[in-house]
Order: C-alpha cells, then structure tokens, then sequence
C-alpha cells in the first residue's frame, strides 16, 4: 500500500508532462496571433419592441499569422451570429453581423459577445452593444401577439401538434 502514493504522483507527473507537450504542439499548429477591434462599445438608438437590429463590428488581425476564430459565444440567446469560420491573413478586415431579435426585450437591454480565437489574451475581444426598447406607440403588443405576426408572414408550421393551450401533463405522484 505504501507503493500506491508514489504511482499516483508519477502519474499526475506524467499527465502534466503530457498536457505541455500536446499544447505545445498545438501553439506549433496554430501560432498565436493579435486582433483589433474597431468600436468594440457601442450604444444605439431606441428600437422598438419585435423589431431587430444588425450589429456588425469590423475587426484587423494585427499579428503575423492567420488569425482563425474558433467560436463567438453571444451573452442572449436573442442574438444570432452569421458564419465566422473562415481565417483572417496577417494586415487584413473582416466584419462579424450579428442580428439581435428585441422581441423578448423591453427597457434598456446590454449584450455581451466573446470572440474566442487564436490570440494571447481572450477576454480582452470581448464586444458589447446597448440600446433601448421602447413598446411600439400605437399598438402595445404582447409576446404572443408579436409571435403570431411572424408566425403568419413567415408561414411557420406548429412545433407541436394541436393547439399549445390544451396541452398539459401531469407530475407524477410520490
């Protein structure tokens, strides 16, 4: 019993060996770059309430290597984010869009979004985007009103069949 110890530190020795090596060869695959983003903080004006805005942020690799994003993770699940997988040579533009769906929203709403890529320091590309929501002056609509307004002009189908108010289960006693 005295042995296990000792096996179980040379392991731990030999994985944290291990994990450098393969890292390592991983920097060596994908060399690290820097990026630059133009007006990463922005504000915009009122949007009413159903309505969407397209956010698009210009950003220049600024390193000496192609600059290869691997994931943008929005903050809101109200934000979409068009394709991004494409590498970016040294000295050169590209323009991330994002299109943000305000029908959830109303009152002064702040997004977040990570561009995680091949550079030293993630949390620094890090874009972020505000505005207000105001409810449409004429006509103050419900989530559901604003649902079936794009469920007719966009002819969208039932996710479920039947109607969604004469569903319902029941919980199982203990």
């Amino acid at each position: 019993m005295k042995l296990l110890p000792y096996l179980l530190f040379l392991f731990l020795i030999y994985t944290l060996m291990s994990c450098d090596y393969f890292s390592e060869r991983v920097q060596k695959a994908m060399p690290i770059t820097s990026m630059s983003i133009e007006d990463p903080v922005r504000r915009y004006y009122p949007v009413v309430r159903g309505d969407t805005l397209k956010v698009s942020y210009k950003f220049t690799n600024t390193g000496n290597y192609p600059l290869v994003i691997r994931d943008v993770q929005a903050g809101c699940a109200c934000i979409t984010i068009d394709d991004y997988n494409r590498p970016i040579k040294p000295n050169k533009s590209a323009y991330l869009n994002f299109e943000y769906d305000s029908s959830k929203n109303i009152g002064y709403v702040e997004h977040y979004i990570l561009i995680i890529a091949n550079i030293k320091d993630t949390l620094t590309n890090e874009v972020k985007f505000s505005t207000n929501v105001v409810p449409d002056p004429l006509v103050i609509r419900d989530y559901e009103q604003i649902y079936q307004r794009r469920k007719e002009k966009y002819n969208i189908k039932e996710f479920v069949d039947g109607e969604t108010k004469l569903m319902y289960y029941i919980p199982k006693e203990k």
